[in-house]
């Protein structure tokens, strides 16, 4: 069934326990849009088949009426044939309610000052019925009493002196409460006189039932002390205490088939009713509900009903004691859950998943913000006991709320972590914006300004996406920035690789294709090959400009003076070689050596250790050399080959130290990674959680170990092989280099 309804919030089993419907309650006080609201519980109790359920009904037609009907005329009453729908009712002698029931849908209004109220209806079964014992219509009458802010007291026929007598407890009660912070325990007691059938001695209404009430509680010299002191002590319980005369409904009513369409109501009935229900429903009539003075709110309720229902179960008694020791218990209870609320909800407004990470700091920080507020609204609500109990309940409170730390910090830490990833992909990206799908290849002069560039796009993205905590220090930002540092080497060292490349494959190309000229048959005149040497030079440096990923404003560039140095001596030695008639012997000799090398190693794929180029060099150049059979001894032809090898070997040698320089800079950012992992700032959190923060020397040992095979790994893996035992210039380098990176841990 959907919709509002009436719904059981408390049962009772057969070994006359009460049961709370959890599930159910939960749905009805802590909705989102009324669990911290203040709230007015109007519950009606008394003797089995009075007309509670009956009554309630006409207070949720008043509360279900739009506001403009709520007039002295009674508009709000609606059509008069409509059916009385709500709290299940029936006229009759059998006992129609069990358990105690409560309206599903909270009715939110203003009071005359303007605060929102969420107002609750409440039925409860009938007392001293035959299937209930003393004790049971006890507790029914305490938990009205206890939860409702408006207590209406239904009797029959008149107010007699065993009714007081059930208000005995709860002045009890009430004078503990009182001695303990001054306030009055309840806020309002109406004594609801159902048939009244004296309208001739007391009038119909408030005003009969206040002269009624008057006579009742009047006390007589010769009254005994106890109903004395009940009298008295049931005034100063209750902020307000009223008695309001009702007709008898007509004795329509008892028919089976009536459905509670007031046209067939009595009219005095329904002229009480008029002046009944906007009494207690007016905004300047709502009585929020208080204990110890202070409002509690529709979530606070629910822990009073918890407390209450175990209590009752619990205790084989009754006793004002043991009902105001209850009541403490809940009273802190429900001020440690508002607290934790009020501490939850700052904290997840800062931290959760959904919002930008701070600053580690800033989560302390915002810790310490929320756990003032959160012991602010402890200390508004927890007043209820001793001094002792509320030290116990809020240092409690303290404990728990410093053990949320931890979640929040890992919780901001993992958001950084996405951001750092995130932000150096802007950097990476920013980068990648220059050089596209090409070899990354600047001027020398260029990389800086361009890593300048990254940082900055990168960093703009960390604070975009990043919380700003006045007066905290943003750590975590400062070692991302460190972090990007590391990667200004490797640009370096990569940019001089690809530079280094491209330049070989320049030289290479264009010393291709002069050597590809000598071998023509007929040889080319010297006038032929100086215009083929122009177009080819023309074409080196119109291609070294196009390969560089920006132009560049510096105009000494070692890369580009090296091509343009090595393309003259080039012709100027091969113009020689086209004139000799050699030439043949002399392209044989050089490509044989060509060959050798570009089989023996791919620069593209991997590097070398120095010596295995040299030794490789030095078996290519002998082969070469006994190749070259001039027809005519010529030793400064073989002294061109051999500087044209030399040349070549040059070339090579060039690109494996740039290969070999870049594996290291690959190979000592694995180190940083690794080190910086495993001795990575943990935050203030860590050590709440158990963890060990301090690293000893022994561990930073051993980290510094574990760092270093995989920084030897990740070298080795660009190398071609690892069988060259010689000395080793750039593993020396590598190791000096991670040492040095060492230092800084």
């Amino acid at each position: 069934m959907s919709g509002p309804r009436c719904v059981q919030v408390v049962n009772r089993n057969e070994n006359h326990n009460y049961v709370l419907e959890d599930n159910a309650l939960q749905r009805i006080l802590l909705r989102e849009d009324v669990k911290d609201l203040p709230l007015m519980v109007v519950s009606v109790v008394g003797a089995y088949r009075g007309g509670k359920s009956f009554l309630l009904n006409y207070f949720l037609r008043y509360l279900n009426s739009p506001t403009e009907k709520r007039n002295e005329n009674g508009d709000w009453l609606g059509n008069e044939t409509d059916p009385l729908v709500g709290f299940s009712w029936k006229g009759g002698f059998q006992r129609h309610t069990t358990g105690i029931l409560m309206y599903s849908e909270p009715f939110i209004t203003t009071t005359a000052t303007g605060e929102k109220v969420a107002v609750l209806l409440m039925d409860t079964p009938g007392l001293f019925d035959p299937n209930s014992t003393v004790r049971d219509s006890s507790i029914i009458f305490a938990l009205s009493t206890l939860i409702s802010s408006v207590q209406i007291y239904n009797l029959i026929g008149n107010l007699q002196e065993d009714d007081l007598q059930w208000l005995q407890l709860f002045t009890e009660y009430g004078k503990l409460l009182k001695n303990e912070d001054g306030s009055k325990a309840f806020q309002m007691l109406m004594f609801l006189i159902r048939d009244w059938f004296y309208p001739y001695e007391h009038a119909f209404g408030a005003k009969g039932g206040a002269e009624l009430l008057k006579k009742k509680l009047e006390i007589t010299d010769k009254m005994p002390k106890e109903l004395c002191d009940l009298r008295e002590h049931i005034r100063s319980c209750f902020d307000k205490v009223s008695c309001f005369l009702m007709p008898h409904p007509g004795f329509n009513f008892s028919n089976p088939s009536y459905n509670g369409n007031f046209s067939e109501l009595s009219a005095d009935f329904r002229d009480a009713l008029k002046e009944l229900v906007p009494s207690i429903f007016t905004p300047e009539n709502l009585n929020i509900k208080k204990i110890n003075g202070v409002k509690i709110t529709c979530a606070d309720l629910y822990t009073y009903f918890q407390t209450y229902i175990n209590a009752f179960n619990t205790d084989s008694m009754i006793t004002p004691s043991s009902i105001f020791e209850n009541t403490k218990r809940a009273a802190l209870t429900a001020a440690t859950r508002e607290a934790t609320s009020k501490y939850t909800k700052i904290m997840d407004s800062a931290c959760n998943t959904n919002t930008p990470s701070m600053p580690g700091e800033g989560v302390r920080v915002t810790h310490n913000q929320a756990l003032d507020k959160a012991i602010e609204a402890f200390n508004k609500k927890g007043k209820l006991g001793s001094q002792k109990e509320i030290d116990a309940y809020l240092t409690q409170l303290k404990r728990d709320l410093e053990e949320q730390l931890p979640r929040y910090g890992l919780m901001n830490d993992g958001k950084y972590r996405k951001l750092a990833f995130e932000a150096k992909e802007v950097f990476d990206n920013t980068v990648k914006a220059v050089h596209g799908e090409n070899l990354f290849c600047l001027h020398p002069n260029d990389v800086e300004p361009l890593f300048n560039e990254a940082v900055l796009a990168a960093v703009t993205y960390f604070d975009s996406k990043r919380q700003k905590i006045p007066n905290v220090f943003d750590e975590e930002k400062i070692k991302f920035i460190q972090c990007l540092g590391k990667e200004l080497k490797f640009l370096q060292a990569l940019n001089l690789q690809n530079n280094r490349h491209v330049v070989t494959e320049l030289k290479m190309n264009f010393s291709s294709f002069m050597e590809g000229l000598v071998s023509k048959d007929p040889p080319l005149d010297d006038n032929e090959y100086e215009v083929k040497y122009q177009e080819s030079y023309r074409k080196a440096i119109e291609t070294f400009n196009q390969r560089r990923n920006r132009p560049t404003e510096f105009p000494e560039d070692v890369f580009k003076l090296s091509l343009m140095q090595h393309m003259p001596t080039q012709f100027t030695d091969l113009k020689e070689i086209n004139r000799s008639k050699n030439r043949k012997q002399f392209m044989l000799s050089l490509s044989f050596y060509v060959n050798y090398m570009s089989l023996f190693w791919d620069p593209d794929t991997c590097c070398l250790h120095p010596n295995d180029l040299v030794n490789e060099r030095n078996l290519a150049l002998e082969q070469a050399l006994k190749l070259f059979h001039p027809e005519l001894p010529d030793d400064m032809e073989r002294e061109i080959l051999k500087q044209f090898i030399k040349s070549k070997y040059d070339d090579l040698r060039e690109l494996n130290d740039a290969a070999n320089e870049t594996a290291i800079a690959s190979a000592v950012n694995v180190y940083i990674e690794k080190m910086d992992k495993a001795t990575e700032f943990k935050g203030w959190w860590v050590p709440t959680l158990g963890i060990p923060y301090i690293v000893n020397l022994a561990n930073r040992s051993s980290y510094h170990e574990e760092a270093k095979k995989a920084v030897l790994l990740n070298f080795y893996s660009n190398r071609r092989d690892r069988m060259n035992s010689a000395p080793d210039k750039y593993y020396n380098e590598l190791i000096k280099e991670i040492n040095y990176a060492r230092m800084k841990y």
